[in-house]
Order: structure tokens, then C-alpha cells, then sequence
């Protein structure tokens, strides 16, 4: 064989091909380097990382785009994605690169424990909440304890308590305005009067002052459809963190323009500012005593928590929380004791025997002998949580040791990962709740063990600040409404019945936007009232 021949061949065919100049050599090099950056992030995911050995979906450990896929694309379904992993792979999880996510609600107090650990929040968990600064996007332990301290004294039970003159006036107000419905047979959209009910207390709580959405002949929908729009942008600003600074910084005016249909929500969120700011300077001792914002002024907090902007977040949360997952709960029973009338024979009978007058809104002390209502409510929560999506810890400090007890094998998550429990997720849990998906109060009164599994409030060091107030709203209001009626079977008198409502299509969560929604195109809970 002619060798110089060849060789002479070969270099005329590499000096053929077009070699890169200038520009053309960056276009190139940067080719060659993102292909060999993202070759190596999807061996170190799938192969090397410390999470590897842990099962899920492949693509899910391989990409975040995966997650974003099912909560932009699909609007707010990785939840049934993740429920699909679990009856596939057990009961741990990686949902994304860098989360795992647990099914075993005997683990769950090893995941979310008290005071004694630390546990933080990734810092995308923030910007999702759309409340930068406020308790629940509070990313580092201390910070948050700190910031909490300062709500926690207001939602005690001793607080609440004597919360129940301005509970007792609301609910008064509520029934009042359901009797003017009832005089021609109105079927009414019952969930837009507990959202203004549960609205105009919290508000009111934590300013002195509220929107009056119970005294509007629409309750504030404007307002509550706006705060919908807003809130559907949570997955995008947990795939896209630029975009949710991007609106956070955009002043108001401008939201407006450019998106007409949050207005509503904007005004509100100038509303509580310059409430805070009227609180701020006042100088007023009975407002730091009365309102949570005059008490968060008024206490030991460093002056960087107490800015405006820190504080507005605050205050959107504490609105937000306080009134959409208590008007949840609260829709979601009137349905169930609708649908299940034996259920809600019990609860009557068991409020006969507190109740001897004829008064509308019972006594926090005659609901506190109510075991039955108290079972109703806990019931309601686990099969309708207000607030569902995943409730992502980190453990800074200590790795997270789990036992796969079935399989046999040991998983560790080391400290720094994102972890997570969804309450829906341990709510459904067959093995400690028999016939999960059915309405049964009882089961809280026969087996109080399951309440290991119960996350309707969070659980831990991060917990619902705000679960007393809740339980005392939602226990008061459906006390009362059941006081007043009955279900409607054809006869006379003060009556409630479904009209064209459906459990599946206007009731359960169709989608997870940290907060449930129901199917597109639900009107929600309907109900017909009759004097």
C-alpha cells in the first residue's frame, strides 16, 4: 500500500473541510462546551448524584423541565404524576433533581419535627408564593422563627377568644344575608359568601378595618377572581424566578395596565399597605394590642422586618391564608353533610344537646363539647386540604435516613436536598385510612391514631400559624348554619339543597396551585336556600 499516498489524501481531505474563523470559533467552542456541560449534568444526575439510587421517573431526575411540564403546561397536575410514582416505585420518590418527595405518614414527624431541629426552605418556594419575606417564604430556620414569634401571639387560643364578639357578628351577618336568598328560592353560589364572611374577619383582625365584602351584593367577587388570576401564575414564578421578581418589582399602575383583570388585587395590595403605614403612625397602644399589624410594629422585631415591603408581604399572606382555605373547608362540608344525610343528622342531634336556646351562633365554650362537629371538620380537611402542594423542608444540618420497611432498603438524603410530604398525598393513604376517598367524620372518634397522617395545617416548626382562628371560624359558621337548617326533602320551613353540584367537577382538587382547584368551567358549590 502507497502510505504517503494516503496520508497525503487525508490531510487534503481535513484541509477541505471549513475550519472556524473569528466569531465562527466562540459559535463553535460554545457548542462543544454546553453539549459537554449538559452530557455531564445528565450523567451526574442519573448516575453519580447522592439521589441516584432513589427511584422515581427517570426524567424527572434528569430535568426540572419534566415538573415544569405537568404545572405550566398542563396547569397544575404533577401532583397525580407524583401519586403515579408512588403506586409504581414505593414510598420514596425523586420528583426533580434535587427533590424527593415521601409517602409514609409514620415518617412524617421525622420530616416536619418541633422547635428542636432546624429546617429550612429552598429559596424557589419563595418566589412561587408570590409574598417574598413573609413567614411561609421565609427560606432560613432562625429568620422564620424570628418573623413567626412575632405572629404566633395573636393566633393563640387565648387570642382567638376573644376573637368570638367580631366572629359571632360575622356569622350573624352571614345568616342574614343567606335568609334574604332564601325569600324567592335562590340558588346561591354558597362558597363566594364564605370567602367574604371569612375575609371581612381576618381583615379586620389584622388591620382594624376590612372590605366590607359581606354588606356587597356580589361579596368582592371582582376581588377573589383577580386574587385566581394571580395565584395561577404560581407555577410559572416557581419555573421562571426572573419573571416573579419581574412582577414583584412592577409597580402597580403598570400590573393594571398590562393585565386588567388583576386590578381588583392590586388595589387591595395597595389597600393593605397604606394600612400598615396608617398603623405605623398612629402611635395608637390599642391598635398594637387589637390588630396583628399593630402588634408586629409594636414588638421586638429587628426595624428590617418591619419595612414596607416585608410587611405587605405579611399582610397578603396572612389575608390570603385567612380567607381562602377557611372558605374552602367551609364549602367543602356544606357539600358533604348535604350529600350524606346521615352524617349530617348526627351533627344536628350532637348540636340538640349543647344548644338549649334558640340562639343562632353558638358559644366557643358549647363547641368545645362537640366532639362530632370537630370530627366533621377534620374530615372535611383531609379530604379537601386548602392548601395541597407539597410542603418542601430542607435539612441544613443532618442527613434524612429512611427505611423502605416492605423492600428492605435503606435511603439517604443528604442535608441540602429539597424534601417533601403533599397532604393529599398522605390524606389518601389507604393503610391508615379505610375507604379514604369517602366522607366518614366517625373514623376520627373510633381511631384518633390517624391523626399521625393528618396534614391539613402543615406539621412542625413551619405549621399553620393560623389554625386555631381557622377551627374557630369553620366550627362557629357550620354550627350556625346547621342550627338555622335543615336539608331540604319537600317540606316547609328553612332549608338547604344541592342544586346541579357534582363531588368530582366542583368539589375535589382537578388542580394543585398550592391551593386546590376544581375542573374549568366549575361553578363551585351551588345551593338552593328556602325560607
Amino acid at each position: 500500500m502507497n502510505w504517503e499516498f494516503l496520508n497525503r489524501s487525508i490531510l487534503q481531505g481535513v484541509k477541505a473541510v471549513p475550519q472556524p474563523q473569528g466569531i465562527d470559533v466562540w459559535i463553535y467552542l460554545s457548542v462543544v462546551w454546553a453539549l459537554g456541560y449538559f452530557l455531564y449534568l445528565g450523567i451526574y444526575r442519573l448516575i453519580l448524584s447522592d439521589l441516584s439510587r432513589i427511584p422515581g421517573d427517570r426524567l424527572a431526575a434528569l430535568t426540572y423541565w419534566y415538573e415544569t411540564y405537568y404545572e405550566v403546561y398542563r396547569g397544575g397536575q404533577y401532583f397525580h404524576v407524583i401519586d403515579e410514582m408512588h403506586r409504581r416505585y414505593g414510598p420514596v420518590v425523586r420528583v426533580n433533581p434535587n427533590e424527593v418527595h415521601f409517602e409514609d405518614p409514620d415518617f412524617n414527624d421525622v420530616l416536619y419535627p418541633g422547635l428542636g431541629k432546624r429546617r429550612d426552605k429552598p429559596e424557589y418556594a419563595a418566589l412561587r408564593a408570590g409574598t417574598p419575606g413573609s413567614i411561609v417564604a421565609t427560606a432560613e430556620h432562625d429568620v422564620h422563627r424570628r418573623r413567626r414569634n412575632a405572629l404566633s401571639s395573636f393566633f393563640s387560643g387565648a387570642s382567638v377568644r376573644r376573637l368570638e364578639p367580631i366572629i359571632h357578628e360575622h356569622v350573624g351577618r352571614l345568616l342574614s344575608r343567606m335568609q334574604d336568598c332564601g325569600i324567592h328560592h335562590e340558588v346561591v353560589e354558597l362558597h363566594h359568601m364564605f370567602k367574604a364572611c371569612a375575609s371581612d374577619i381576618i381583615t379586620l383582625y389584622a388591620f382594624g378595618d376590612s372590605f366590607h365584602f359581606l354588606e356587597k351584593k356580589d361579596f368582592g367577587q371582582p376581588y377573589f377572581e383577580a386574587g385566581d388570576t394571580f395565584n395561577g401564575l404560581t407555577h410559572v414564578f416557581g419555573a421562571f424566578p426572573w419573571l416573579a421578581r419581574l412582577a414583584i418589582a412592577t409597580p402597580g399602575w403598570l400590573v393594571k395596565i398590562l393585565n386588567p383583570s388583576v386590578s381588583d388585587f392590586v388595589d387591595s395590595q395597595e389597600w393593605w399597605l397604606n394600612k400598615v403605614r396608617e398603623i405605623r403612625q398612629s402611635g395608637d397602644p390599642e391598635r398594637a394590642k387589637s390588630t396583628i399589624f399593630g402588634g408586629i410594629l409594636n414588638s421586638s422585631l429587628p426595624e428590617e422586618d418591619k419595612t414596607d415591603a416585608r410587611l405587605a408581604s405579611e399582610a397578603q399572606l396572612v389575608v390570603l391564608a385567612g380567607e381562602g382555605t377557611t372558605a374552602h373547608a367551609l364549602t367543602s362540608a356544606v357539600y358533604h353533610l348535604l350529600a350524606n344525610p346521615i352524617e349530617l343528622q348526627k351533627l344536628k342531634d350532637e348540636l340538640a344537646t349543647v344548644v338549649t336556646h334558640q340562639r343562632q351562633v353558638p358559644t366557643f365554650t358549647q363547641l368545645d363539647k362537640l366532639p362530632y362537629l370537630s370530627a366533621v371538620i377534620n374530615e372535611v380537611i383531609r379530604l379537601h386540604p386548602g392548601a395541597m402542594h407539597r410542603q418542601v423542608r430542607v435539612s441544613p444540618d443532618d442527613p434524612i435516613v429512611y427505611t423502605d420497611k416492605r423492600r428492605g432498603v435503606e435511603y439517604v438524603v443528604p442535608p441540602g436536598t429539597v424534601y417533601a410530604i403533599s397532604p393529599l398525598t398522605s390524606h389518601m393513604n389507604a393503610d391508615i385510612f379505610e375507604d379514604p376517598f369517602q366522607f366518614k367524620p366517625q373514623r376520627w372518634i373510633d381511631h384518633p391514631e390517624i391523626s399521625r397522617a393528618f396534614m391539613g395545617f402543615g406539621r412542625g416548626n413551619r405549621g399553620c400559624v393560623g389554625m386555631t382562628l381557622a377551627r374557630r371560624e369553620v366550627g362557629a359558621i357550620l354550627a350556625s348554619v346547621f342550627l338555622k337548617y335543615d336539608l331540604y326533602r319537600g317540606q316547609d320551613g328553612l332549608t338547604l339543597e344541592l342544586y346541579d353540584t357534582v363531588r368530582t367537577r366542583d368539589i375535589d382538587a382537578n388542580a394543585d396551585y398550592i391551593v386546590p382547584r376544581p375542573a374549568k368551567g366549575s361553578r363551585g358549590l351551588r345551593v338552593r336556600i328556602r325560607n
